[in-house]
């Protein structure tokens, strides 16, 4: 009886089993008869001694490795520890949606002969055509075929290294429909669902592999492990934009190619960045490997990646050729930059003098005690967040549901005072505010209009940071940034925080305390430009007298605090003839403003609103 080597191996290590035709029920397989030229033909099962430890291309695993030996295990041991608020190794049932889709579908091999051509017009609309039939099954690609008559083809998504008769834990689904119109499809879906799923490719990774190439689709992807013969090559999930879950994932390479579309090779810098230039190659082919293989230009691929592979230098050298781009961006799009994230709604008088919020700065914000520092900043935090940007609200001052209090009745503002009529809210003919009702009738309803807000805001509580250090501190924000993708850090504020990390040092004098704040606003600063988002520091001034006019050397803390800020604003009193009170935000400082500049002839007036806790700014340099 002669038993097909099909790799080569030495035959040593294959046991037949010669199955009696009455048994059918095995581990490996199922007993099969059929008649060819009167001859019965028995079916033969063969076992690969070590099986268990090849990957799924067929290459020798590691002996450390432990990976599922059959499809009747339950767990997979991790490949690494986890770093990651998804753990890497651990097994998670798959989605049922996807199982439901995964079970239907069947591989490009078994697709009946009857809908065959309509599977070859899709492969050669997606260009995959030309990828070989054995890296598409070394991938996983299923074809897919609904009661509509759809055709599809399915890019499985994996967390670790598996066998391939478990459904993924994420699929990319790709529909013909009618007028051979393309739809695609992510599974879980996004919108429900924010969890990591997978990978597409990843589920080739093997122990022994200290190279990857890391694309942003997945025909790509294919394109690469076709022309340089088993190259381990993934596609991101996100595409170019920056997804830090999937850093994890790649911790343990020791070198990482990036083929980016060309008008994506600024994501690619940015990927070398974060992932470290030391081990990272930027492919900067002007095609895609895709459309190399569609030209039939395999050849190609390789010499891309050996000749036009660029290793990324640290971003602290630079040349022209690097900030080409931006330079001239900076030029045609001066105005668009100065925007940033947002501009302000509530405070439209802030946008010429400001421009807007913009990632990767350092704004200073200060005002004497009782000035209303605070109050102002949750209506200008809320202003921006209810525009989209995503803001960590760090309170040390203050409990957050005092201040998410004042941001509800802000938001609630004149809105609320106007639907007072309606509501039994008056006492003497006159409006009561919401907040000075027992249980109003209105709170619940204007909270639920807060959550329903499409923004995200989250607060840092105390308790998180009581008796930490400075770095202990810092490395908490830092992380919530990594994992949320915050863009407005505000920190309410300096002092207050620096005496609740040294409360518990006995042995901290005034000296340390500088030096720890001091070091605090540095790292800060490097927060800022390394993460590009826009951090928000509110600082006490030194002791002066309640009319003086607040300049730069009057902000508290250190000197670096205005040097390393881009930004400074003060709220400052001025009693006038008639001996009122009346309330300023000052422009100490604004780096890379608006086109306007405030000065001692033009001033910002800040109109408080007791009923709402909103501000209202009026610009003295604005005709009446």
């Amino acid at each position: 009886m002669l038993v097909e080597n099909p790799r080569g191996t030495d035959i040593s290590n294959y046991s037949a089993k010669i199955c009696p035709l009455e048994k059918y029920d095995l581990q490996l397989g199922s007993a099969n008869t059929h008649t060819d030229n009167h001859e019965q033909c028995i079916c033969i099962h063969v076992t690969f001694k070590g099986a268990d430890r090849l990957s799924a291309r067929g290459t020798p695993r590691d002996e450390e490795s432990q990976f599922e030996q059959s499809a009747s295990r339950s767990e997979v041991a991790p490949l690494t520890k986890s770093t990651s608020v998804n753990d890497l190794g651990s097994f998670a049932a798959a989605d049922p949606e996807i199982r439901l889709l995964w079970n239907e579908s069947m591989e490009l091999s078994d697709i009946p002969i009857n809908i065959a051509p309509l599977f070859r017009v899709l492969r050669a609309q997606l260009g995959i055509d030309t990828i070989s039939a054995e890296t598409l099954r070394i991938y996983n690609i299923r074809a897919h075929f609904d009661s509509y008559d759809h055709t599809a083809i399915f890019y499985p998504r994996y967390r670790k290294p598996t066998n391939a008769s478990r459904p993924p834990e994420g699929l990319k689904v790709v529909r013909q429909i009618k007028d051979n119109k393309m739809e695609k499809e992510n599974f879980p879906n996004s919108s429900k669902e924010k969890k990591f799923s997978g990978i597409f490719g990843f589920h080739l990774a093997s122990p022994s592999d200290t190279t990857i190439m890391i694309t942003t689709n997945e025909r790509d992807a294919l394109a690469v492990y076709d022309a340089t013969d088993g190259m381990l090559a993934i596609s991101l999930p996100q595409g170019e934009k920056m997804d830090y879950s999937i850093l994890p994932y790649l911790e343990r390479f020791e070198t990482i190619y990036i083929w980016f579309p060309s008008v994506h090779h600024k994501f690619a810098k940015d990927y070398a960045v974060v992932l470290n230039t030391s081990r990272c190659f930027v492919v900067l082919a002007q095609e895609r490997p895709i459309e190399l293989m569609r030209d039939n230009r395999s050849k190609a691929i390789l010499h891309a990646i050996h000749d036009d592979s660029l290793h990324v230098r640290h971003r602290a050298f630079k040349s022209l050729v690097d900030i080409r781009d931006d330079v001239k961006s900076e030029l045609l799009n001066n105005t668009k930059k100065a925007i940033g994230f947002a501009q302000w709604k509530r405070f439209e008088a802030l946008n010429p003098y400001l421009g807007g919020l913009r990632p990767g700065e350092l704004t200073v914000f200060t005002g004497g005690s009782g000035y209303g520092k605070t109050t102002f900043l949750c209506e200008y935090s809320m202003d921006l967040f209810t525009q989209g940007v995503r803001t960590l609200f760090c309170s040390f001052e203050m409990p957050e549901e005092k201040i998410l209090k004042w941001m509800l009745v802000q938001y609630a503002g004149p809105a609320h005072i106007k639907s007072l009529s309606r509501c039994k809210t008056y006492n003497n003919g006159i409006k009561i505010p919401i907040y000075r009702v027992e249980n109003h009738p209105s709170v619940d309803q204007w909270i639920d209009r807060f959550e329903k807000l499409k923004s995200d805001i989250m607060f840092l509580s105390n308790d998180q940071i009581r008796n930490k250090t400075i770095s202990e501190i810092f490395r908490t924000i830092e992380e919530h940034i990594l994992r949320c993708g915050f863009q407005h850090i505000v920190i309410d504020n300096l002092q207050f925080m620096m005496g609740m990390a040294t409360l518990s040092n006995d042995k901290s004098n005034s000296y340390d305390q500088y030096q720890t704040q001091d070091r605090f606003v540095g790292l800060l600063r490097s927060l800022a430009t390394n993460y590009n988002v826009h951090v928000t520091l509110v600082v006490h001034p030194r002791k002066h007298s309640s009319d003086a006019t607040l300049e730069l050397a009057d902000v508290g803390g250190t000197g670096r605090v205005t040097q390393e800020a881009d930004n400074v604003y003060a709220i400052t009193r001025k009693r006038t003839g008639d001996g009122k009170v009346k309330k300023y935000l000052t422009i100490l400082k604004s780096r890379y403003g608006g086109s306007k500049r405030c000065s001692s002839d033009h001033q910002l007036e800040l109109v408080f609103q007791q009923p709402t806790y909103t501000h209202i700014i009026y610009d003295s340099s604005l005709p009446e």
